[in-house]
C-alpha cells in the first residue's frame, strides 16, 4: 500500500458523515449546535429503515428512543392505524422525545406511510452524549424545553377551545330543553282548553 493511499480518506464514508451533519443542522432541535457538536452527536445515532405501512411502534410500547425522520413520511394514530390520523411526520421532524426523560409508555402508534429512514437515539445514548459534551447537551435541553413548552401552550389553547365549545353546546342544549318544555306546557294548556 502506498503512503498516499493510506492517508486518503474513504470518500463515501466522509461524504455520508458530512451529509448527516448537514442534515442535523436542518433539524430544529439541533440547529443551534456547532458543526463539531453535531458530528459528536452523530456518533450516538443509529439508522433504522421502515417499509411503507410498517409499524414503528404501538401505543403502550416502552418509550426509550427518540427518532428523527431522515427520509419518508409517517402517520400518528391515537390507538391503531384503523383510527383517525392525528399528525403526519415528515423529514426533519422528530418524535419520542419525552421518552428521553420520563419512564412513560408510548402515547400513540406510529406507522410509516412511505418507505422511511429514521435516526434514533436511545435514552442511554443521549445521557452519555450529555455527560461527554455538557455544553452541547445543554443547548439541546434548552431547545427541547422550548419545544415542549410550546407543545404545552398549544395543548392548553386546544383544551380551552374545546371547553368553550362544550359550554356553548351545553347552553344550546339547555335552551332546546327549555323550548321543548315550553312546547309541552303549551300543548297541555291547549288540551285543557279543549
Amino acid at each position: 500500500m502506498k503512503l498516499k493511499e493510506y492517508f486518503t480518506p474513504k470518500t463515501g464514508k466522509v461524504e455520508e458523515e458530512k451529509d448527516l451533519i448537514k442534515f442535523l443542522s436542518e433539524v430544529e432541535l439541533f440547529d443551534n449546535l456547532t458543526q463539531n457538536e453535531r458530528r459528536n452527536l452523530s456518533q450516538h445515532l443509529y439508522e433504522r429503515k421502515y417499509k411503507g405501512d410498517e409499524i414503528v411502534f404501538k401505543k403502550g410500547y416502552p418509550n426509550v428512543v427518540m427518532y428523527i425522520v431522515k427520509e419518508g413520511e409517517l402517520q400518528t394514530y391515537l390507538d391503531s392505524p384503523e383510527g383517525e390520523n392525528l399528525k403526519t411526520i415528515k423529514p426533519r421532524d422528530y418524535f419520542g422525545e419525552v421518552g428521553l426523560f420520563l419512564e412513560e409508555e408510548r402515547t400513540a402508534t406510529i406507522v410509516a406511510s412511505k418507505d422511511s429512514i429514521l435516526l434514533g437515539i436511545s435514552k442511554r445514548d443521549m445521557s452519555r452524549f450529555i455527560d461527554e459534551y455538557p455544553r452541547a447537551g445543554s443547548k439541546i435541553l434548552k431547545k427541547l424545553s422550548a419545544v415542549l413548552c410550546s407543545h404545552l401552550i398549544r395543548t392548553n389553547e386546544t383544551l380551552a377551545s374545546k371547553r368553550d365549545e362544550l359550554i356553548d353546546l351545553k347552553k344550546r342544549l339547555e335552551d332546546s330543553e327549555s323550548q321543548l318544555q315550553e312546547l309541552k306546557n303549551s300543548q297541555e294548556v291547549d288540551k285543557e282548553k279543549s
